[in-house]
């Protein structure tokens, strides 16, 4: 019950959130008639007697963008509590170990070379990610079976840095009138080009993804106590690591695709949730998820709202995200991860 309360506060303080954002931005729309359309959009009543110009921007620009941004940023919470159990180092995530620039090229090579493809986008944002953390995992990975913290930790910045690189001989190859330019700020991350289409298949991806990691969480905390704790308990370590990195790929890798690369979502994250629930990942999963989509959802906005026009999200939570993993590092470590 006490867990259930939980939930719903989330919920509520997420869905107030959604509500502020709808409200925020240069075209002003009175806060009432936000409502009044939104009411009228969920029941199939009549839209009220507004402007033409609220309704597109409230339903066609806002509202896509706003659930995007909750849904990437869910799935950059959860991949990275998924990441850091799974391999029992609080400083992976989907970005150091190579999942964000192995998708970033992928994507990368869409976009100069697969434009015409529909969906090209998303099939190689996914497959470069699953080259990159498969790649860091055989570096690291001792003749023995084992896979050390550290190593693991500078495979995935090696993976990056090669990844990151192959984007820059893209960006040499692009087109200097359109690709390059698309490519640039698509690596800075931004929700400004979100519409409905863009949500498909994200929209259907990422929760099927979310959903799976959450109803596995108590697997995961076996699989957090050491591989050889976890095979002495009788589960199959291998198996279920490659369940769990695969949807960790399939979703960041759907969400990458859309919106660019995002960092220090997957990294800080678990580690506030970590700190209010403890390191029960039934609770971490979950509580990732919503503080992922709450915290991504602030950043875009002060992205619309820093200036006229629309600051890539990147930028600001790697502003926030810093601070943050500075304070726990040096102060919250050891309570954390006890």
């Amino acid at each position: 019950m006490r867990r259930a309360m939980q939930y719903l506060l989330y919920s509520v303080i997420l869905l107030l959130l959604v509500y502020f954002s709808l409200n925020l931005g240069n075209f002003h729309i009175p806060p009432q008639q936000v409502f009044s359309i939104l009411l009228a959009k969920v029941t199939g009543g009549p839209l009220p007697e507004t402007g033409r110009y609220e309704d597109v921007v409230l339903l066609s620009l806002r509202l896509p963008r706003i659930i995007m941004a909750i849904l990437v940023g869910a799935s950059l919470g959860v991949a990275g509590a998924v990441s850091q159990g799974i391999f029992r180092n609080p400083l992976v995530s989907p970005f150091i170990l190579g999942v964000s620039s192995g998708a970033s090229f992928g994507a990368g090579v869409a976009i100069v070379f697969f434009s015409h493809i529909p969906h090209a986008m998303d099939f190689l944002a996914s497959l470069g990610g699953l080259v990159a953390v498969v790649a860091a995992f055989l570096i690291a990975r001792h003749p023995g079976g084992f896979t050390p913290r550290l190593s693991l930790v500078l495979a995935g910045v090696i993976i990056s840095s090669f990844f990151t690189s192959m984007v820059g001989i893209l960006k040499y190859l692009a087109d200097t009138e359109s690709q390059l330019p698309a490519l640039t700020f698509w690596m800075m991350g931004s929700f400004s080009a979100i519409d409905w289409n863009s949500l498909n298949p994200v929209i259907y991806v990422i929760p099927v993804c979310l959903l799976l990691m959450i109803i596995f969480s108590w697997q995961l905390n076996i699989l957090s106590l050491g591989d050889r704790e976890a095979a002495f308990l009788g589960m199959e370590t291998e198996k279920w690591k490659t369940f769990f990195l695969f949807l960790v790929v399939i979703s960041v890798g759907a969400g990458v695709a859309r919106c660019g690369v995002i960092g220090w979502v997957g990294l800080v994250i678990p580690h506030i949730a970590r700190a209010i629930s403890g390191p029960n990942h039934r609770d971490v999963l979950p509580l990732s998820a919503f503080l992922g989509a709450g915290f991504l959802l602030i950043a875009d906005n002060i992205a619309r709202a820093a200036t006229s026009g629309d600051v890539p999200v990147g930028i600001i939570t790697a502003l926030i995200g810093t601070p943050f993993f500075v304070y726990f590092l040096r102060r919250r470590e050891a309570t954390i991860w006890s």
